[in-house]
């Protein structure tokens, strides 16, 4: 059994190699909080927008390098708050660091085949969450007579990003009505 201590140090380890928070993979947007300054975040280099009033930060977050965040100490509220479902359970000791290491690398996996087949339907990385872009390739028309081996990538993408979404929304997320 592991300390609280060990726990949180396993967790911040898991974080670090796992990054799908700020890397547009679970989001999209993170909406800025009371006590958020917006102002100052785009100081830093964050990507802040404003609609209809409130103020977000768009997916993937210009901060992450290397699955780090080069605004830790500043980073907003939302941000702070955030504890994915892996985190709360390693933290908590309810699972041992290597069975929460083994479910990010299996969701990862997943993510790069869901940017890969974006990638062979023709749409290169372009800053945009990986939601924003799986609905681009799959708004775009196709001839599945004339396209046929284009027919079956689309095939394989909406399955494989189904199969994400449910392992984030299973395994990640928090579950719904949590803050």
């Amino acid at each position: 059994m592991m300390s609280p201590e060990e726990n949180i140090a396993a967790a911040s380890r898991l974080c670090t190699t796992c990054g799908m928070c700020c890397d547009g993979t679970m989001f999209q947007i993170v909406r800025m909080q009371p006590g958020d300054s917006p102002a100052e975040l785009g100081k830093l280099g964050l990507k802040v927008r404003c609609r209809e009033g409130e103020f977000f930060m768009e997916q993937p977050c210009s901060a992450l390098k290397g699955m780090k965040c080069t605004v830790y100490e500043k980073r907003p509220t939302r941000c702070r708050l955030f504890h994915c479902q892996q985190l709360i359970r390693v933290e908590s000791g309810d699972a041992p660091e290597a069975e929460a290491m083994a479910m990010i690398v299996e969701t990862r996996e997943l993510v790069e085949q869901v940017r890969s087949l974006i990638e062979q339907c023709g749409l290169r990385e372009d800053g945009q969450s990986l939601q924003e872009r799986f609905e681009r390739v799959m708004s775009t028309p196709i001839n599945a007579t004339l396209e046929p081996e284009m027919a079956a990538v689309r095939e394989n993408l909406e399955v494989t990003m189904r199969k994400l979404k449910l392992q984030l929304n299973r395994e990640f997320r928090p579950p719904p009505g949590t803050p």
